[in-house]
């Protein structure tokens, strides 16, 4: 007797073998297939910015085992359902992949091994785990596109804030002057670092805290705006403090350490007041909890008596062409047609009064991330300077980031930007929105327009200029893709660098120029 107890026991628990070997089966594909996006993951997880990262798995693996006792009573039944899901999430790593767009592939691959568990253990299933699946996201390092913003509010927060004390203040774009000194708004000084934590322990105290979504969807967005405005108060007290104490407190590192320490102060005091509302009860809190009987007895012994392994196994070779569909279509799109010709540039068309002029009288040049080939020519309009650069990007170049954070429009050593802007403006025709940005160094002034050249067109829009990117990656265009930008010293006692700048996209070709031969 005691042997048949064993047996029916060992037969309750062998539907998790199947599809047990199967996710681990899945796991390692996603691995093989994708393992460049992976290594990416991981290497900004070493960054200070998303270092919480390496703790996302094992936390989310702990929340995963606290359910143990909820797993046992339920059956692992395969949805094909998510075969659909893990089709649109591999389309997605497609296009981020033509757009080299990263965190959009590291986000379809960690959805996918997310979509992978829910459709080899089944909806029931799923739902009990969708605390630790949901959490999982927060592996991926997201979040540097909002530097910008937030270090332009951390500036005007703190510029406002110093004016209410009293204190003589200058902004000119991220840097502000009191009479004690100059002080820079940073990209370490924007706050990410506190918002990327904030939301992730948010999120995970929200979900064990609350029941109603109601609660759960305010302390969450609180989490993401009180890290904000605490980084801009962090800011102001920095700059006050270091005023009134004639650069004696908060000065060199110190502004550091007390920025952690003032986050973490505030992160206490967050959680401190969303326990105040914390909804007891004697089942889990969390929205994976279950009823311990999900189902009456009579429905479970069906359910064990069902075949597990062959939809399974099913449903594992669905995935296998859902999720290999991708990178076997990377190989189709980006034949590799032998080495790479070196590109140059064609020489531009222009007309008076523009002359072209072999003296860089402004000083500036952009960086661009890995170009295929660069172009920079000097010409003056009315005796004053103006440069015009080019980044061409060759179709078959597939590191080729052309939106990218890394692409730097100055030298932040020499430069610094005192404004930014989108002006309309028209080239051979077409019209469209281009970049203005006003930088300064210690001796002169410029205004540069920047804008990109996509699948044949003029576009200052990042997003469009993305989108065209991944039109013309997917259609096999052989025009390739560039980023352009021109400059004009700004001076009082001359014309307006704006005005020079129309007259010379008035009197430059530049559609020849884009055309680069192959040598």
């Amino acid at each position: 007797m005691e042997i048949v107890n064993q047996s029916r026991l060992i037969g309750n628990r062998s539907p998790w073998v199947p599809s047990g070997v199967t996710l681990c089966c899945s796991f390692l594909l996603i691995l093989i297939l994708y393992w460049p996006t992976g290594a990416a993951i991981v290497s900004q997880w070493r960054t200070s910015t998303f270092s919480h990262g390496f703790l996302i798995v094992p936390v989310s693996m702990s929340l995963v085992w606290m359910r143990r006792e909820q797993l046992r009573l339920l059956i692992p039944t395969p949805t094909f359902w998510a075969l659909p899901v893990l089709l649109l999430l591999s389309f997605g790593w497609l296009l981020g992949h033509l757009a080299a767009i990263g965190v959009v592939q590291q986000f379809c691959v960690v959805a996918m091994v997310i979509v992978i568990i829910w459709g080899v253990l089944g909806t029931a299933i799923g739902r009990a785990l969708l605390l630790p699946l949901a959490f999982l996201l927060f592996a991926v390092p997201f979040g540097e596109a909002f530097v910008p913003k937030l270090q332009d509010f951390s500036a005007w927060f703190a510029v406002k804030m110093l004016d209410l004390c009293g204190v003589p203040v200058l902004l000119e774009g991220r840097f502000i002057s009191v009479p004690s000194g100059k002080w820079e708004v940073a990209e370490a000084c924007s706050g990410i670092r506190y918002l990327t934590s904030s939301l992730a322990v948010g999120f995970l105290f929200a979900g064990l805290m609350y029941r109603t979504w109601v609660r759960r969807i305010a302390f969450f967005l609180a989490s993401a705006v009180v890290p904000i405005v605490a980084n801009a108060v962090r800011v102001f007290g920095i700059v006050f403090l270091a005023y009134v104490s004639g650069n004696r407190i908060a000065a060199g590192v110190d502004h550091i350490i007390y920025g952690w320490i003032f986050f973490t102060v505030v992160m206490v005091l967050l959680l401190a007041v969303g326990s105040w509302w914390r909804e007891k009860s004697n089942q889990p809190t969390d929205a994976t909890s279950l009823p311990a009987s999900g189902g009456n007895e009579t429905e479970r012994s069906k359910a064990e008596r069902r075949p597990f392994a062959a939809p399974t196994v099913a449903f594992a070779c669905c995935s296998l062409v859902a999720v290999g569909l991708a990178p076997v279509s990377i190989k189709f799109l980006w034949a590799s047609t032998g080495e790479s010709p070196r590109f140059e540039l064609t020489s531009r068309m222009v007309s008076l009064p523009i002359r072209n002029t072999g003296t860089d009288e402004i000083g500036w040049k952009p960086a661009f991330f890995a170009p295929n080939t660069e172009l920079v020519q000097s010409y003056e309009i009315q005796t004053q300077p103006v440069k015009l650069y080019i980044a061409y990007y060759a179709p078959e170049q597939r590191d080729a980031k052309l939106v990218s954070s890394t692409n730097a429009l100055f030298d932040r050593k020499v430069w610094w930007r005192t404004k930014e802007d989108e002006v309309d403006a028209a080239i051979e025709g077409q019209r469209f929105h281009i970049h203005e940005t006003f930088i300064r160094s210690s001796q002169r002034s410029v205004v540069v327009w920047s804008w990109y050249w996509v699948d044949g067109k003029y576009t200052g829009s990042d997003v469009l200029a993305k989108t065209l990117l991944v039109k013309a990656r997917f259609l096999r265009d052989r025009r390739g893709a560039a980023i352009i930008a021109i400059g004009a010293e700004d001076r009082p006692d001359q014309v307006a660098a704006v005005e020079i700048l129309r007259q010379f996209l008035d009197h430059i070709s530049l559609r020849e120029s884009l055309t680069p031969s192959a040598s």
